[in-house]
């Protein structure tokens, strides 16, 4: 569909998903059983270009995982994790801080995303996300899951 993002639409809250979009996708283990990911710098340096336009942005996963914790805790921002249903959890913040799914915008990767893509004021994913979900989404990013896509938000939207 690939509309614009447009700066009277601006959210509150931008909701993500964690794997194949703050990452790419990509997990490294170690023979403990020890989970690496890796991430870009600069998403967090995004994140606080996103707040100079007053919004937040929260973390949401399926899994429940110390790495997602610690990435949550470096970048300042809060991650809901283990959630069975996206759209649920996300009613229920919503709900907890006083917004609606017009306040809100939603990226996604993959089909355990589709939910949240289809209630939200604007969604997006990145370049590689799955074929069913770019079909779905407002915005296709420029920008791979993991290489950066909330600073493609944040210097889109200051360039408005």
């Amino acid at each position: 569909m690939n509309k614009k993002l447009k700066k009277q639409e601006l959210p509150k809250v931008i909701f993500t998903d964690f794997d194949g979009c703050l990452t790419d996708d990509r997990v490294w283990l170690n023979q403990d059983g020890e989970e690496f990911i890796a991430a870009n710098r600069k998403d967090g340096l995004a994140i606080s270009r996103l707040k100079n336009f007053g919004i937040k942005v929260v973390i949401t996963s399926t899994e429940t995982n110390k790495v997602v914790s610690a990435r949550a805790h470096k970048l300042g921002i809060e991650a809901l994790q283990g959630l069975s249903d996206k759209v649920v959890a996300i009613q229920e913040y919503l709900e907890k801080n006083n917004l609606n799914w017009n306040d809100c915008w939603y990226i996604g990767n993959d089909l355990n995303d589709l939910g949240a893509i289809r209630k939200v004021q604007f969604s997006m994913c990145p370049k590689d996300a799955v074929k069913t979900v770019k079909n779905e989404v407002d915005l296709i990013l420029k920008t791979n899951g993991g290489y950066g896509i909330l600073s493609e938000i944040a210097t889109s939207l200051e360039a408005l």
